[in-house]
């Protein structure tokens, strides 16, 4: 793995990161999620240039679980769920280069995006850290696990695919046009119905989808865009560029459990690769849930990484 080159630029704060961790408010949002506690702090690292921004919860100390977003997204898809997965200790998530509230590059990489990761985790985490990593993110730690840095304590992919024949998403997000500008909504509300799922699936939670939409915009001169950046999956020619984890598993240098949407286009990949004996590594299936898993059914998802992180197997 290239070297890291990583050093505080903000630290950790006692002030929240810009954005809280609720949805708007509405008569479907759940008690649970209406409650979430929100954000302790934040802080910042430095990247090879790019400021890496997280929100933390929890004591400023100690041994961290590392919340990872999928591509596209940021750290708010995982922040109402972050002290349902570890309710006492440290609780960090991240938002990559080219994501949320860090900084954009003008080239992206995928050895960029595990530096980040692992320079995340060296900065928030007292000895080896606990990795839940969703959809891209999944990807970006399973192949930063393959190095011998020693950050990383286990590692759980949540609908990551990181097992052999996985397929391609059934739609992704397409390339930019060489030189065509971002595109500028003039109000909030024409920016929120425009918020799509990548790769696409329906969601009955629409209090979660009006969250994670949210915050996925910003402020502009002459109205609203998107924090994340449209290059991020582009090569320097336009062409479209889709990451994916080529390794093997016995490549993986720390315990790591898989939980998987049952209804994902992922599911009859991995049942298969379980079936040939591709996919020795501890794994669940949430029911009733797409590759978008946290936001189908949350408690489920909480649920199962709860029980992965018990299982003897994934112990560091």
């Amino acid at each position: 793995m290239p070297g890291t080159h990583a050093s505080p630029t903000a630290g950790s704060t006692s002030t929240p990161a810009r954005y809280a961790t609720t949805a708007d408010e509405g008569d479907d949002v759940p008690a649970w999620f209406r409650d979430a506690e929100p954000p302790t702090g934040s802080g910042a690292v430095d990247v090879r240039g790019a400021t890496i921004r997280y929100l933390t919860w929890g004591p400023e100390r100690g041994p961290a679980t590392v919340l990872v977003h999928g591509g596209g997204a940021h750290a708010q898809w995982w922040a109402p769920l972050a002290r349902l997965i570890e309710p006492i200790g440290r609780v960090v998530a991240m938002d990559f280069s080219g994501h949320g509230l860090s900084d954009r590059r003008d080239v992206y990489a995928l050895a960029h995006w595990t530096e980040e990761v692992v320079a995340v985790c060296r900065a928030v985490s007292d000895g080896p850290a606990t990795v839940v990593a969703h959809s891209f993110g999944g990807i970006v730690s399973t192949f930063a696990a393959t190095g011998s840095h020693g950050a990383f304590a286990r590692v759980i992919g949540v609908d990551a695919p990181v097992w052999p024949g996985t397929p391609e998403p059934p739609q992704v997000m397409p390339a930019p046009a060489p030189g065509r500008a971002e595109r500028t909504y003039p109000d909030l509300a024409s920016a929120l119905a425009r918020f799509r799922l990548v790769p696409p699936q329906p969601c009955a939670n629409d209090w979660y989808l009006r969250h994670v939409a949210r915050h996925s915009l910003h402020a502009v001169s002459g109205g609203w865009q998107w924090r994340f950046d449209p290059r991020v999956f582009a090569r320097s020619t336009g062409a479209r560029s889709l990451a994916r984890f080529d390794d093997e598993l016995t490549a993986v240098r720390c315990p790591l459990g898989l939980v998987i949407g049952a209804d994902s286009y992922l599911a009859p990949s991995a049942h298969r690769a379980h079936s040939e004996g591709k996919l020795a590594v501890p794994h669940r299936f949430v029911p009733n849930a797409g590759h978008h898993v946290m936001l189908d059914e949350p408690l489920a998802l909480v649920a199962q990484i709860r029980r992965l992180l018990a299982d003897p197997r994934l112990q560091p």
